[in-house]
């Protein structure tokens, strides 16, 4: 035990939440394109009181947020960015899963917004994450725009992460978080709109959720040191003799293609109380959405994250590196939600946290190589 080393620059002291079951080993969310293997992590904030920065975020909007006086603010934001022509006004990100689907269709069917909707493909679609994505569209009512970044790329950047970052599901990261603002910038919307702040779930500073907007820290990277997969991009391209262009989908972007735009990126659950659980119920009645047949490995639900075969190896890689799995993270949502008890999210932990994620595992290697 004397020879234990702490890596990532986590804390050395393992502290857990006395009203959650999140401890403080939590990274925050960073630019991926930052990320090497010897990156420090900063962590989610535990106080001396013991309770973490998520539990308090959960308890200010349960006691301090005006929710009506937000849907206004809400308004008045739209108002200043509909279009009258019936061209877009708003792009949300979404692969199909019940937040994003939740996003998309109040934003057309309640506040009058004409959204487009831009997906960034997974690395390998399972058949209730295409039928969801179908149904979204579908049923739903909205016009998509399906990325799918090259096949080899894709592959060679997962095995890179997977192997010097343990980290399989960042060149989906990449997507999700410099896709739909690229997207915006070349279309001339200047609306994103996300889910969920990324503080409901400890992954960014408290302060972080004073305001709607997501940092520009998490897509705009001007340095020339742009690592993907843990690697320089000019390493990566000398290693499997890629062009600039091939990696042109996974860099971010530069200060000078966002300055002095009018494009906002914002959470939509910054404006109006956010509960995973009722999303999954709102996306169901209104467009289709479906759980997944089989209970999600490493979890307890059906529900969530269920559109990526590589999602299960993601959570239990997470889990070896952090000691965090998927159960964690759902079952601390849940008990801020006030769905379960923390002595529920125990037994739940303990039961499914780690678990080996079986059901893709050989297609997962296959695609790693």
């Amino acid at each position: 035990m004397e020879n234990l080393k702490v890596k990532y620059g986590l804390p050395e002291k393992v502290v857990f939440c006395k009203k959650c079951i999140m401890s403080n080993q939590k990274p925050h969310s960073v630019n991926e394109t930052t990320h090497t293997k010897d990156s420090k992590k900063n962590t989610m904030l535990i106080s001396e009181d013991g309770i973490c920065d998520a539990c308090k975020y959960s308890e200010y909007k349960k006691n301090n947020i005006d929710w009506k006086k937000r849907e206004v603010e809400l308004l008045k934001v739209l108002e200043k960015f509909r279009k009258n022509d019936g061209s877009y006004d708003c792009i949300v990100s979404g692969s199909g899963g019940k937040d994003s689907i939740q996003v998309a269709h109040l934003l057309k069917y309640k506040y009058g917004m004409h959204p487009l909707t831009v997906t960034w493909s997974p690395h390998m679609y399972t058949d209730i994450g295409r039928k969801n994505l179908d149904n979204w569209i579908n049923i739903g009512g909205f016009d998509n725009l399906l990325f799918t970044a090259n096949g080899k790329t894709m592959r060679k950047l997962t095995y890179e992460a997977f192997k010097n970052l343990y980290f399989p599901f960042q060149p989906f990261k990449f997507g999700i978080k410099f896709w739909a603002t690229k997207m915006a910038l070349r279309f001339g919307i200047n609306l994103v709109m996300y889910g969920e702040p990324y503080i409901e779930y400890g992954s960014t500073p408290l302060k972080d959720s004073l305001a709607p907007a997501l940092d520009l820290r998490y897509f705009v990277n001007d340095s020339e040191d742009i690592y993907l997969g843990g690697l320089h991009y000019k390493e990566l391209i000398k290693k499997y003799s890629l062009s600039k262009n091939d990696l042109l989908p996974f860099l971010p972007l530069r200060s000078n293609e966002i300055k002095n735009k009018s494009v906002r990126v914002e959470y939509l659950g910054w404006y109006i109380p956010w509960d995973p659980q009722k999303a999954f119920y709102y996306a169901s009645e209104n467009c289709g959405f479906k759980p997944d047949d089989e209970r999600t490995e490493g979890t307890y639900g059906k529900y969530s994250s269920i559109d990526d075969k590589i999602d299960g190896l993601h959570y239990f890689t997470h889990f070896i590196k952090f000691g965090i799995g998927r159960c964690t993270f759902d079952a601390s949502q849940e008990i801020r939600n006030g769905h379960i008890t923390r002595e529920e999210a125990i037994t739940l932990r303990n039961k499914f946290d780690g678990e080996l994620p079986k059901r893709y595992f050989n297609e997962c290697l296959e695609y790693i190589g």
